[in-house]
Parts: structure tokens; C-alpha cells; sequence
């Protein structure tokens, strides 16, 4: 097993230079601290502002989501009974529709029903565009 080799030790000199470098003279390296400071002031506002607008943004869809999801159940629920009572009114004889049309009309309407509220659950309950 190799061990590692010493550490060198930069010389008295040569850390006065690392700690103070020499000015060529050819480039002012001068920093104007009042306007980096207020440069520096006016991004963190920035940064502050944009966070603050990312807190109402997921706040509000947090809020749309929950009334969204009520009124998302709601139609589903209300969709589906309407469906019941068309099929309880035929089985009454209250309704005359054929057997093909009963079929069909249960078929699609679930199907639809089904995928309506798949696609909006999935919008806004998206696993990517979640907090």
C-alpha cells in the first residue's frame, strides 16, 4: 500500500503572493462595493419575488385541485345516477328502449364517464407537475 506523498509548503514569498497578488498594472481590478452591493440587493429581491410568486402559484392550484376534485366527483356521481335511473325507468316500462340501445347507452356513457374523470384526476394530480 502506497502512501501519499507529503504535503509541500509554499514558502513565506510565495504565500504573501497567493494572499496578496501583485497588480500588473495593465487592468483596474477595482470593485465599486455600492453598486455590487445594490446589484447583489436588487437580484436577491428578484430570487424573493419569484419564490413568492412559485408559493401563490401552488397555493392557488393547491386550492383549484381540492374544488376541482369536488365538482370532478360530483358530475361523475350525478352522471352515473341518471344513467341508473334511465335503466330503472326502462325496467319499469316507463322508457321503451331496445336492448341494443340499453347496452349502448351504459357502454358509453361509463366509458366516457370513466375517461372523462381519468383525464382530469390525471391532470390534476399530475406525479410531475406535483408539490
Amino acid at each position: 500500500m502506497k502512501t501519499p506523498p507529503p504535503p509541500s509548503v509554499a514558502s513565506v514569498s510565495e504565500a504573501k503572493d497567493l494572499l496578496y497578488p501583485r497588480e500588473d498594472g495593465s487592468e483596474d481590478i477595482r470593485v465599486n462595493l455600492k453598486e455590487a452591493n445594490e446589484d447583489e440587493v436588487e437580484m436577491r429581491d428578484l430570487d424573493e419575488e419569484f419564490s413568492r410568486a412559485q408559493l401563490r402559484r401552488l397555493i392557488d392550484d393547491n386550492k383549484a385541485r381540492k374544488s376541482f376534485s369536488i365538482w370532478i366527483f360530483a358530475l361523475t356521481v350525478l352522471w352515473m345516477f341518471m344513467v341508473l335511473m334511465i335503466v330503472l325507468q326502462c325496467s319499469r316500462g316507463v322508457f321503451v328502449l331496445s336492448d341494443g340501445v340499453l347496452i349502448t347507452l351504459i357502454t358509453t356513457t361509463t366509458a366516457n364517464v370513466f375517461g372523462f374523470f381519468y383525464v382530469v384526476v390525471n391532470y390534476l394530480f399530475n406525479k410531475d407537475k406535483s408539490t
